[in-house]
């Protein structure tokens, strides 16, 4: 059965989303849909850009990704298909995909410019249920890469600059990309360059040492810990961090390795 997810910052509380899956379950009826999120920051493309990379992968192959956060839509920008060799990346090229082109090997990248895939009323507001859910549902029966439109080079694809950490003399600088629902900091510091344990600061805010599970913090101390997503967190024990120390994303932390 094919899957497609669905990446959007459409939110709860209108009905974009079900009418995305309607348009896919008309055209491909046994197709099996995922909401990923819907939950993205609105027009927030580098947080849909991490929260893709950062979960694309737990699906099987052949999985087609569809990622509508789109301020640019009725633009000049591009709407794409993406091919690697595991996976269909289908959206708006605005830079949502820059962390997947660097993991993933691309084979086809296609801009969508065949119309008969698409539905026949385009809204100038609403391409996800336009342009990248109707094509998303055609690639689930068959149709080939190519017959979706013109292809594009990969060098052509918008790129985001996506922050790095910065090695220092005895640790690493790095920034908090995302916090998610429980108000945990998640840094761009990789978990993989964390070895033993850590302290830091955020602002005004100090940190030490490295826990294994969120039961063997101290109750209203931010405490780090390697997180699911693979990176540094930074956390309050059965409270929300980014309330107890008033920081943002893009804030700056620092760590030494301990």
């Amino acid at each position: 059965m094919p899957i497609i997810t669905l990446t959007t910052d459409f939110g709860n509380d209108d009905p974009f989303d079900g009418v995305m899956k309607g348009v896919i379950l008309n055209i491909s009826p046994d197709v099996k849909i995922v909401d990923l999120t819907h939950n993205v920051l609105p027009q927030d493309i580098y947080q849909a850009n991490f929260l893709l990379s950062a979960c694309y992968h737990y699906f099987p192959e052949g999985t087609i990704h569809v990622c509508v956060v789109d301020p640019g839509v009725g633009s000049q920008r591009k709407p794409v298909l993406i091919q690697t060799k595991k996976y269909f990346f289908i959206g708006p090229d605005n830079g949502l995909f820059t962390s997947v082109l660097e993991k993933e090997e691309i084979v086809n990248v296609v801009e969508l410019t065949e119309k008969k895939y698409w539905l026949s009323n385009v809204s100038q507001t609403f391409h996800g249920r336009d342009i990248f859910a109707p094509v998303a549902a055609h690639l689930t029966k068959g149709v080939a890469v190519n017959d979706f439109g013109k292809q594009i080079n990969r060098s052509d694809l918008v790129k985001l600059k996506i922050n790095k950490p910065i090695k220092t003399d005895n640790g690493y600088k790095g920034i908090i990309q995302y916090i998610d629902h429980f108000g945990n900091l998640i840094t761009n510091i990789s978990s993989e360059l964390i070895n033993g344990k850590v302290k830091g600061k955020l602002k005004n805010h100090y940190f030490q040492d490295l826990v294994s599970s969120f039961a063997e913090a101290k109750n209203n101390t931010l405490t780090a810990i390697k997180g699911s997503s693979g990176y540094l967190e930074l956390f309050v024990y059965k409270g929300n961090a980014q309330m107890f120390a008033d920081l943002n994303v893009g804030d700056e932390v620092e760590i030494a390795l301990i």
